[in-house]
């Protein structure tokens, strides 16, 4: 078994492959994504006897965590030749792109799993989940605002107010995807392929945005940001309007709202998805590129367990001053010790390490545990890249 990334040769068998598992080529979105998306140096392909059996997407990204920059790729589009399956190949594959990703100098990357249970046995952790809300347009009106105004975006030239609410809504969180011009020109084209777009105004600012789409009774909203509470009710205002067009709306957002607190009715329709796991690529790298409080200087000694990368199995001196970081692998005795994906969550902000502990991810001495966590507090996290 060989591992390579694609070159122009090998377009169809990448675009045959998807068909074959996602979405077929007459697809709006296959005929998208090919177009605006498909990197063939970002495509990793499995070779056996001279045919291509399994493959995925190393799309890339930018990723803010806990206020730094990391640039990562976000594995998607992961297949396998049906002949091939329940063969381990899964497994090669994911090995093979942490070692690419190693190799590009990555240190995290992030995948939306299909089916968590898969990736959890790799040493992935769901680092964010969102929130689901489903409600009747009815029931919106005590929770709307009408003295805002809305306007369409029917045109990718229109980003500059869509990023200036992102900007705001993403502020203080963890795990978030930058995205510049070229990635909202791509955002809004994909999304006005296929629905529709409309932006709250309060005055003459955005205060909030919505991608959603219409022809169901479920109006569905891919994505529903806002720079405040009166954005949020603004958009609420503009598909309460909609109640000729559909029953219901579903909205996904950040679990960092906590209005849903104030709805009249929340027996029913909310609830939590979960929605993208991160990996640590290379502990030394990861935890060497964080920033941390400087006012914190001390030092431990954790192991790691990695099923995938062997790099990262072993035991490490963590020694920290003047918010940087010296990791360095040693023999000694770890009095920490955790799970690969245990300390993802920890340095995208998910959980804390009293938390790890409790759930068996994390053991270690007491005076550790506090190390740690004055390290690693937890924090809210957020992103919403589909692809």
């Amino acid at each position: 078994m060989e591992f390579r990334l694609a070159g122009p040769q090998d377009r169809n068998v990448v675009e045959d492959l998807w068909a074959y598992c996602f979405e077929p080529k007459e697809h709006p979105f296959f005929r998208w994504y090919f177009a605006n998306m498909y990197e063939p140096e970002n495509v990793l392909l499995g070779i056996q006897d001279d045919a291509v059996v399994c493959l995925t997407h190393l799309n890339q990204y930018e990723l803010n965590i806990r206020g730094i920059r990391f640039p990562v790729s976000y594995i998607v589009g992961l297949a396998t030749h049906p002949a091939a399956r329940r063969s381990g190949l899964g497994g090669k594959l994911l090995t093979a792109s942490l070692k690419e990703m190693r190799r590009r100098g990555q240190v995290v990357h992030i995948l939306m799993p299909s089916k968590a249970g898969f990736y959890q046995q790799y040493g992935y952790e769901l680092y964010c989940h969102q929130w689901r809300e489903t409600m009747p347009l009815d029931s919106l009106r005590p929770l709307t605002d009408r003295t805002v105004r809305f306007a369409f975006v029917d045109s990718a030239d229109r980003w500059p107010y869509l990023d200036k609410v992102y900007r705001a809504y993403t502020s203080g969180l963890s795990g978030y995807a930058y995205r510049d011009e070229a990635s909202w020109r791509r955002h809004i084209e994909a999304q006005l392929a296929e629905g529709n777009i409309c932006v709250v105004f309060d005055g003459e600012d955005p205060v909030a945005y919505a991608f959603y789409q219409l022809g169901e009774s479920t109006i569905q909203c891919g994505e529903f940001v806002y720079s405040d509470y009166k954005g949020k009710r603004g958009l609420l205002e503009y598909f309460y309007n909609h109640r000729s067009q559909g029953e219901q709306l579903q909205w996904n957002e950040g679990m960092k709202d906590q209005s849903y607190r104030f709805y009249p009715d929340g027996k029913k329709g909310h609830e939590t998805i979960p929605f993208m796991t991160g990996r640590i690529v290379d502990v030394k790298g990861a935890l060497e590129k964080l920033s941390y409080d400087k006012k914190i200087q001390g030092h431990a000694v954790f192991s790691v367990e990695d099923p995938l990368a062997d790099w990262n199995t072993g035991t490490f001196s963590l020694t920290v001053k003047d918010g940087q970081a010296v990791v360095e692998s040693v023999k000694e005795v770890a009095t920490i010790r955790m799970t690969i994906g245990a300390l993802a969550l920890l340095v995208f902000g998910t959980l804390d390490a009293k938390s790890l502990a409790v759930y068996n991810k994390l053991t270690a001495r007491e005076e550790d545990m506090d190390f740690l966590d004055r390290l690693f507090p937890r924090t809210e996290t957020y992103i919403n890249e589909w692809y």
